[in-house]
């Protein structure tokens, strides 16, 4: 492996590595060097001086990754580094993908030595990147001690120089917090590496890293008084020649009331304008009216006077709170924030009183600490983070309010061009709720509450359409229902006159006819004499087929004139079904089947059975009780005729050979249905005869 001592040297090789359109080896390098500073991370990141020879040294430093399980080396170290130029893994090149890096796979300490001596430069050095990554030192005062935002492991400061501020980090581990916050406001000579603040952080200049033990060396301990601020420091061209010089780079001192407080700032009324104070961390804050002597480090903003890292005295007395003046649109302090060329400082910053319609809830103040007032298309915050938030459950949304309280305009700066400030917004910062004064409340026809009325109306369309699809449909099936009742009623009332119309022609024509022929019959027996015994026989058979034809003629011209099937109930139906044939039997009914589960083939046959069974009884068995019963099981009808008459043997009982057609008829019914006949009981016990048939059939 071939040495490259010097970084320069390493620099070209990482640089003939850098493209990715083609893959090469990794260039190895083997250095020796002191390590200016260990920044830390994963992979650990230090920086090591440009070359390193024995009693003579190359000024500038350069980053390196330590990928390897070597001990982690210390600032002042003199080590041997073996590695290759390429990117390490995870580390924050990933977001760009032709860099390169200079990765140690070997690390070995060899010794240790002093830094050297460097140039004393100035802030702008540092701002202007002149002195980028170049060991420097440089004087100033300690300002503005904080943590840093992202890693509570590092420490911030600020370096107040005669021509400019430099920002300063510190790893916690070697100048603790505490510690750095005890030099506030004492001059320190600061000694370490220039570094690049990376595009991912909000601030984006240079800063210095404090190297060594050496790195903040307190050169003069803070002043037991501060300076007493007059009247000229208001002046533009005064503070100018006063920060020259040097004059403001402690703290200064400066009396006056404290007008209006919020969480990150405070105003205080002096002889000459409002200045702005934001205080130390952890500094408890007077009430708004107290007289206070504020000490703290002055410099100028957009918009006025600023003390920075106050810390305030209160004098135990109180002055007076601005009172309410006349009401400023809004729209002309936006004009005058954003016009900074056109309208003085102190025209800025000044008490002013905004009327405006409240735009955000209850709620939303209280968690944002800020009320926002909008007017003629424009809109204003009220900072109320100074104010406890019971003390505005009186402010509602959509209230006309008006404020009164100090106008504080936001700007921001670009780094890249430092001399244009660009407005971001503006508040007013009240003294306390007393200075909230609500002038109108808000309407009861607020737009929450019209949104609300056009939901519940919306709801209500809803519900109402839903009803009238459902009575829709209700009535679609009612109808149905009414029009198939009008049908049904329509057929029943055929049906009602065509079996009338037949009963009528078959009395007229058949019953006639039968009537006459058995006339015939009579009248051929009685011209017979016995004359001839076969012609007896055979008129007397004629004589009882004709009155059996009789008696099923009339049943038939009774089941056309009767509305018995129409019945809804069949114990109803049975009983007026055998009403002409029961004469001074008794009879009890008991026949559970739904009426609806028959066809009205199904009850007509049933009836007929019924009927043709208890007529048998009555008038061939002379039956004093009949017992008739049913019921309906999986689709099966089964019903019974008992009685206590004579009885009879089904096997030895007339048939239609002696003119009894009866018993024939009930098989035959039976069998359309596909069930069954069974008769039981035999004389003098009475007869049970039990039928089984099939409801769909």
């Amino acid at each position: 492996m071939k040495a490259i001592p010097s970084i320069a040297a390493l620099l070209a090789v990482s640089a003939s590595f850098a493209s990715p359109a083609e893959e090469r080896e990794p260039a190895r390098f083997v250095t020796t060097g002191q390590v200016a500073q260990v920044c830390g991370g994963s992979p650990l990141r230090f920086h090591l001086l440009n070359q390193y020879l024995p009693g003579r040294y190359s000024f500038g430093a350069h980053s390196f990754w330590l990928d390897a399980d070597s001990p982690m080396p210390k600032s002042g170290d003199i080590v041997q580094l073996r590695g290759v130029v390429e990117k390490p893994r995870g580390s924050i090149l990933d977001e760009f993908p032709s860099s390169s890096a200079f990765v140690v796979k070997e690390l070995s300490v060899v010794g240790r030595g002093d830094f050297p001596d460097c140039d004393v430069v100035g802030a702008g050095d540092v701002n202007g990147g002149r002195c980028h990554e170049r060991f420097v030192r440089i004087s100033g005062v300690v300002s503005s001690v904080v943590r840093d935002e992202m890693n509570a492991l590092w420490n911030w400061f600020v370096l107040r120089t005669r021509d400019g501020n430099v920002y300063v980090a510190a790893p916690d581990v070697e100048r603790p917090f505490d510690e750095l916050l005890s030099l506030t406001d004492a001059e320190v000579e600061v000694f370490g590496l220039v570094i690049m603040q990376t595009r991912w952080r909000r601030f984006a200049g240079h800063y210095l890293l404090p190297i060594g033990e050496k790195g903040v060396v307190a050169t003069r301990p803070p002043p037991a008084e501060a300076r007493v601020l007059g009247r000229n420091v208001f002046n533009t061209d005064s503070f100018a020649l006063l920060a020259s010089r040097g004059e403001l780079l402690h703290r200064a001192k400066m009396d006056g009331v404290l007008i209006a407080a919020g969480s990150r700032f405070c105003f205080m009324q002096s002889d000459a304008e409002i200045v702005k104070l934001v205080m130390m961390p952890r500094t408890p804050l007077p009430e708004c009216g107290a007289r206070v002597s504020a000490s703290g480090f002055v410099s100028l903003d957009f918009s006025g006077l600023m003390m920075s890292d106050v810390v305030i005295t209160s004098h135990g007395e109180r002055g007076d709170l601005p009172a309410a003046v006349a009401p400023t649109d809004i729209q002309r302090l936006f004009m005058e924030a954003k016009n900074p060329g056109i309208y003085k400082p102190a025209e800025l910053r000044r008490i002013v009183t905004v009327d405006g319609v409240v735009a955000n809830t209850p709620e939303n103040i209280r968690s944002s600490r800020r009320m926002r007032v909008e007017r003629g298309g424009y809109a204003a915050d009220i900072d109320v983070s100074g104010i406890p938030g019971d003390e505005l459950a009186h402010v509602r949304l959509g209230a006309t309010v008006r404020v009164t309280g100090v106008c504080n305009a936001e700007f921001e700066t670009d780094p890249s061009i430092a001399t244009f400030p660009r407005f971001t917004g503006f508040s007013v910062v009240p003294a306390s709720s007393r200075n909230i004064e609500v002038i109108q409340e808000p309407p009861w026809w607020t737009t929450g509450r019209l949104v609300a009325v056009i939901i519940s109306l919306l709801g209500a369309l809803a519900v109402i359409s839903a009803l009238c699809v459902a009575l829709k449909v209700l009535s679609d099936r009612r109808g149905r229902q009414l029009f198939d009742e009008r049908v049904s009623h329509v057929r029943t009332k055929a049906k009602v006159d065509e079996r009338t119309r037949l009963a009528a022609e078959l009395h007229d024509a058949v019953s006639q006819s039968l009537t006459g022929i058995a006339l015939q019959v009579d009248s051929a027996g009685r011209a017979n004499k016995g004359a001839n015994p076969a012609v007896d026989r055979f008129l007397t058979s004629a004589r009882q087929m004709l009155a059996s034809c009789r008696r099923e003629l009339q049943d038939c011209l009774w089941d056309l004139r009767s509305r018995t099937f129409e019945e809804k109930d069949m114990n109803e139906a049975v009983s007026r079904t055998i009403a002409p044939h029961v004469e001074s039997a008794e009879v009890n009914v008991r026949f559970n089947v739904p009426r609806d589960r028959l066809s009205e083939s199904a009850t007509h046959n049933i009836l007929c059975i019924v009927r043709e069974l208890v007529a048998n009884a009555i008038r061939h068995g002379g039956a004093t009780h009949i017992w008739i019963a049913g019921e309906c099981h999986e689709g099966r009808v089964t019903f019974s005729v008992r009685d206590d008459g004579r009885g009879f043997d089904a096997a030895t009982a007339p048939g239609p050979g002696q003119g009894h057609f009866g018993l024939q008829g009930i098989r035959e019914r039976v069998n359309c249905f596909g069930g069954s006949l069974k008769v039981s009981g035999a004389s003098p016990r009475g007869a049970k005869v039990t039928v089984t048939m099939f409801e769909d059939r």
